[in-house]
């Protein structure tokens, strides 16, 4: 019984020598604004917990970062997330990196691009009709209580 819990405690967690490599995806959050963007940069699965992410512009450091906190996964990796707003017309040339031990000094760097632009105006839209479709059954709940309470003209 020690020996399989010991073998599952090896495939399962990582050890305390183990560097695991980060795996990074790009999405977009809620909208910060009209005709902005909220870019979102999610980083999973890494071991140890020290971790360094920033949207970049080149080799510049966008200022606007916001890096979450970093939180622990049930495979006792970490995970964290780092979001920009940024106006739509600029997110183009940004990209995430990530700089972690596990890397051995290569920095995975993931570019936004047209696909999650695209993405991200498919999803607004969505909500946006959505909203207008509540916004019209409340609007017309609204009309239909009036002239049940005999308030209409």
């Amino acid at each position: 019984m020690l020996l399989l819990f010991l073998l599952f405690e090896g495939l399962c967690c990582p050890g305390e020598n183990t560097a695991v490599k980060p795996e990074a995806w790009l999405s977009c959050g809620p909208s910060p604004g009209p005709g902005r963007l909220q870019l979102v940069c999610h980083v999973s699965g890494f071991y140890p917990k020290p971790v360094w992410v920033m949207w970049m512009r080149g080799e510049q450091e966008q200022r606007g970062t916001q890096r979450g906190d970093v939180l622990p996964n049930a495979d006792e990796t970490w995970y964290l997330r780092a979001t920009l707003d940024v106006a739509a017309g600029e997110a183009a040339g940004l990209s995430c990196r990530v700089k972690h031990s596990s890397l051995g000094g290569h920095d995975l760097i993931i570019h936004w691009g047209e696909k999650q632009l695209r993405l991200c105006w498919e999803i607004m839209k969505i909500a946006l009709g959505l909203l207008s479709v509540g916004l019209r059954k409340w609007v017309g709940m609204l009309g239909t209580r009036r002239v049940k309470l005999g308030q209409s003209k």
